[in-house]
């Protein structure tokens, strides 16, 4: 990984006297400036999403089994490198007693750095939640509106003599519900800008600048984002106080939920769930109505009278019915007034929308207990799919939100990393190694020179091979025709001639 600070140095060395022009960047007004607020897919609103999601059995069951796999097996932190060297900071991937590049000490990773993180990360915060539970909090946002916020609580130090912060500590990490955080930001979508407010006292704000914090004087800080949850104005956040990220579609603000993208979908499997529901309940509509026509209407009320008696004392009585009439034709109708659900295709329906909202999300039915046109092989492509989608969810945290985590922290040594939900087969990655290893040791039969590949996020082993020089090849043949006159003048092998 290149360190971007190293090469901004190396870079701001190079052109120190000379001038700097760089391409447009291209701005469009696409955002009104100030408080931005989030797009609404047919003015579906955010409390109408979360609703919907924890309605529907079958949505909520997905994006539960995410929330769960994802997390099961916990996270731990993970050294950068191996050792580092102290004077010109190489790192390498293997052990090594020396410098390659100047020769100096290396060291080992600080461990020192990851101390106090560490005790913030598996204690509970003030609202008794673990790093974990905040954690599948953040899982079900991104999964229901694709915005989730990451509230850093901060508490700085103020120096009485300067009246400037010193230094901060993160006091607790906790969830912002994306129902009342918004974005601050310019026209082109640019955080910050304005609004301004001051580190000390966030009751202050002003639209400029220049101005100085009333209690101590200190410059002003852009404002990022705001909760307008809280009283009076809401809260305001500055920048690094608030970790914000989209899953599904991110862009410059806000994500697109998928959860209004199904909306249809979502709201036809309540609908369906209301429907069976109501049709077993006592305010029911009645299955059907019986007409019999007849001119004889007290006859036919005093049979059906003697029925229902015949029936309440004995439900398994067969009425017999004759009615008479003067002309002597008659007749019974039957009218229905409702479909059965086989005539409805409840069940088809509702396994092919299930389908749909599980193929997007990438969980498969063998995880909600569902076998039906399975088998062995099609069981295995649905675990397959399944981890998939968990191991792209996890990749959002090990490659965005954990990074911005540790640069809160100034942890630069260490990154903290969730641990695979699925375990890796140890047989298939020994045999793996041992391919590797063969291979290496026919290329160095065939004259080939390898080397261990030296790369941090390599699970396996690898090799780099380079073919020699002729005057490499040259001198090793020297090397072993002396060698070999050594040992016919009558030298013993590993010792002093005679």
């Amino acid at each position: 990984m290149v360190d971007e600070k190293r090469m901004e140095r190396v870079f701001s060395a190079i052109g120190v006297d000379m001038e700097r022009h760089s391409t447009p960047v291209p701005s469009m007004p696409l955002f009104t400036q100030g408080v931005q607020e989030p797009p609404l897919l047919q003015g579906i609103t955010i409390p109408a999403l979360y609703a919907a999601a924890y309605e529907c059995m079958v949505l909520r069951s997905i994006l539960q089994h995410l929330a769960v796999e994802t997390f099961r097996k916990g996270w731990d932190w993970k050294a950068k490198f191996v050792c580092k060297c102290v004077d010109c900071e190489e790192e390498y991937q293997q052990q090594v007693d020396e410098c390659k590049a100047c020769g100096g000490e290396v060291r080992k990773p600080d461990r020192g750095q990851i101390e106090y993180a560490d005790s913030i990360l598996r204690n509970n915060n003030r609202m008794t939640q673990n790093f974990l539970e905040v954690l599948r909090e953040v899982e079900m946002d991104l999964n229901i509106v694709d915005d989730a916020y990451i509230i850093l609580t901060k508490e700085y130090f103020v120096d009485p003599q300067t009246k400037q912060p010193a230094f901060f500590r993160i006091k607790e990490v906790s969830r912002a519900d994306p129902i009342f955080m918004r974005i601050l930001s310019d026209k082109r979508g640019i955080r910050g800008g304005t609004q301004y407010t001051s580190l000390l006292d966030r009751s202050f704000r002003t639209s400029d600048s220049t101005d100085k914090c009333p209690v101590s004087g200190m410059p002003v800080v852009p404002v990022h984002y705001i909760n307008l949850a809280g009283v009076g104005n809401g809260q305001v956040y500055t920048d690094g106080e608030v970790i914000h990220i989209s899953k599904w579609s991110p862009s410059k603000l806000y994500g697109r939920s998928p959860v209004a993208t199904m909306w249809r979908q979502v709201n036809t499997l309540i609908a369906m769930d209301n429907y069976v529901y109501s049709a077993y309940q006592k305010r029911r509509m009645p299955r059907g109505v019986m007409v019999i026509k007849s001119s004889n209407m007290e006859t036919v009320e005093r049979t059906a009278r003697n029925i229902q008696e015949h029936l309440e004392r004995d439900p398994n009585y067969i009425p017999t019915i004759g009615v008479e009439t003067e002309s002597g034709r008659g007749g019974l109708e039957y009218v229905r007034m409702m479909d059965t659900l086989e005539e409805l295709q409840y069940i088809p329906i509702k396994d092919d929308i299930r389908q749909r909202i599980s193929a997007y999300y990438g969980v498969s039915n063998v995880f909600m207990n569902d076998v039906s046109g399975g088998g062995l092989n099609n069981e295995g492509m649905q675990i397959v799919v399944s981890n998939r989608a968990i191991s792209y969810g996890q990749s959002v945290y090990n490659r965005v939100i954990f990074p911005m985590l540790m640069d809160a922290f100034d942890i630069t040594e260490w990154t903290l990393t969730l641990t695979p939900h699925e375990e890796e087969d140890e047989i298939m990655t020994l045999r793996r190694d041992e391919m590797a290893i063969r291979n290496m040791m026919q290329m160095k039969q065939s004259g080939y020179e390898a080397k261990l590949r030296d790369q941090i996020d390599d699970k396996h082993l690898n090799f780099d091979y380079r073919e020699p020089s002729e005057e490499e090849i040259a001198e090793k043949e020297a090397q072993a025709a002396a060698a070999q006159g050594q040992q016919q003048g009558g030298a013993p092998p590993g010792g002093a001639p005679q």
